[in-house]
């Protein structure tokens, strides 16, 4: 009897498979089996991966700043720089000067917008999490 043919399952492959000991087989290759799992991982985990990177570049920016002693800049400015809101994380409470705010914290930055306009980012120094 002869087997039929397969056809490897990686997409941008497409190989045919002759020989095989299994009738379980699926990919041509270990190359092609790895590639294709790595492309399905990468295509569910693109919107996780996308929020990770803005957030890193958020940081980056705000870090520059406070390695200059820049505390206190519009949020237009940071924008034209690349900053995105789309990518912050979630707000905490922090006890800034006796009270307590709503910050933002990425990695060891504390920061958060202007009380009042809401249109300045203030970068705040040694803080507390409460």
């Amino acid at each position: 009897m002869k087997r039929p043919i397969k056809n490897c399952k990686n997409p941008e492959c497409g190989d045919e498979i002759l020989e095989y000991k299994s009738s379980k087989r699926e990919y041509c290759s270990d190359y092609c089996r790895n590639h294709h799992g790595h492309k399905r991982r990468t295509e569910e985990n693109l919107e996780f991966n996308l929020s990770r990177k803005g957030m890193l570049e958020n940081y980056k920016l705000l870090k520059l700043y406070r390695d200059r002693d820049i505390l206190f800049e519009d949020l237009i400015k940071f924008e034209k720089l690349g900053f995105n809101t789309k990518y912050l994380p979630e707000t905490k409470f922090f006890d800034i000067d006796g009270v307590k705010t709503k910050c933002y914290q990425l990695k060891d930055i504390v920061f958060g917008l202007d009380q009042k306009e809401k249109t300045k980012i203030i970068i705040y120094i040694k803080t507390e999490k409460k």
